[in-house]
């Protein structure tokens, strides 16, 4: 099973594309976590969040009921951006797989674009 993370925008940009590959980024999850632990920023995934309708129907989908709705996040794509960078910077250190570091400036794209244009961001799974 191939897993992927992928950044959901709060709305579009026109004329912008924010697909990212994502799949490098979700395998290595344990090892940005551990860089941005030492450099003292949040992990990518803590900026993880989901629509109701999406966690709904996932819960649904695994016999699972939810009494209430957990509301979806949008984070700043500045605050994003800082750990991107930092993680950047500490995989060229490290000298981390070059497909890590390539989908983590793909993240950085979209969210210097996104900050660009006054939109907020959530990161995503697919599974």
């Amino acid at each position: 099973m191939s897993v992927a993370w992928y950044i959901v925008l709060e709305r579009k940009i026109p004329g912008f594309d924010h697909v990212v590959n994502g799949n490098a980024v979700a395998r290595a999850d344990d090892q940005l976590d551990a860089l941005a632990d030492e450099k003292g920023l949040p992990t990518v995934m803590s900026f993880f969040s989901v629509s109701p309708e999406e966690l709904a129907g996932f819960a649904g989908d695994h016999g699972v009921s939810l009494k209430k709705p957990v509301p979806e996040k949008w984070f700043s794509a500045d605050d994003g951006l800082k750990t991107v960078n930092g993680l950047i910077d500490a995989a060229a250190r490290e000298k981390v797989d070059a497909r890590i570091i390539a989908d983590l400036q793909e993240f950085k794209t979209v969210l210097e674009t996104a900050g660009q244009n006054g939109v907020g961001w959530h990161l995503a799974v697919d599974f």
